[in-house]
């Protein structure tokens, strides 16, 4: 609904409103502004919601370079125009799906941590890898999506935002580690984020599932055994 539209009728020559003025009821039902706009809202965010959804199948399923805006649109039950009203285009579809997934990954690491934390851990290289551990069950269950990322086929520039990325992850795991009782070097901080990247891509690509799972297992083993903290 339009927003400030009513459902009121035409009024005669006289001024009345119809049977409605004669019996004093409201001679118009009036939806609340408020309403109406959370209503729009909602389906703004299903219809966002329903194309990533879309953009991730076709993606993950023919490659992002294969894919093409009206395929996307199709399997969403869309139109074009409310793939642009949404986003910028098939690159800002990708995108947005790569900071989501990052995000849902980040937050698994987070709460890792933290539950690590309430458990009575205190050492930063164990809680690190608590939450390294956590990211990478979640780039595992969700391969298919993790692959697409880190396969090559992308928009161009990518590439910069993956290494803006880890910049930023190896700069918050120096501040981390920095933190403890017995600080670990800043290089030890950038080793153990770029090991935690590469298993992530090899995790992803790896068609088998349980060679993925031991790999990423034997991984974290090796990085609780770098000893790197400062003055040893």
């Amino acid at each position: 609904m339009v927003r400030g539209m009513t459902t009121e009728r035409p009024q005669s020559a006289a001024g009345a409103a119809g049977p409605e003025a004669a019996t004093g009821a409201p001679a118009a039902i009036r939806v609340p502004d408020g309403a109406a706009a959370s209503r729009v809202s909602e389906r703004g965010a299903a219809t966002r919601s329903g194309l990533l959804a879309a953009a991730r199948e076709v993606f993950t399923s023919t490659g992002y370079a294969q894919a093409g805006v009206t395929d996307i649109v199709a399997k969403a039950g869309a139109s074009v125009g409310s793939l642009y009203h949404h986003f910028a285009g098939k690159a800002d579809l990708y995108l947005t799906l790569f900071e989501e997934f990052h995000e849902d990954q980040a937050e698994r690491a987070r709460t890792a941590v933290r539950s690590a934390r309430n458990a009575g851990v205190t050492d930063r290289k164990l809680l690190f890898l608590s939450g390294a551990g956590s990211y990478l069950d979640g780039c595992f269950e969700q391969r298919e999506l993790a692959r697409l990322f880190v396969s090559g086929d992308a928009p161009p520039g990518f590439d910069v935002v993956m290494r803006r990325r880890l910049r930023e992850w190896a700069d918050r795991n120096a501040e981390f580690f920095a933190k403890s009782a017995e600080p670990v070097n800043e290089a030890v901080a950038v080793v153990l984020t770029g090991a935690l990247m590469l298993t992530v891509a090899e995790v992803s690509l790896c068609e088998d599932p349980r060679r993925a799972r031991r790999l990423a297992d034997s991984v974290l083993e090796i990085m609780s055994r770098i000893d790197g903290y400062a003055g040893r």
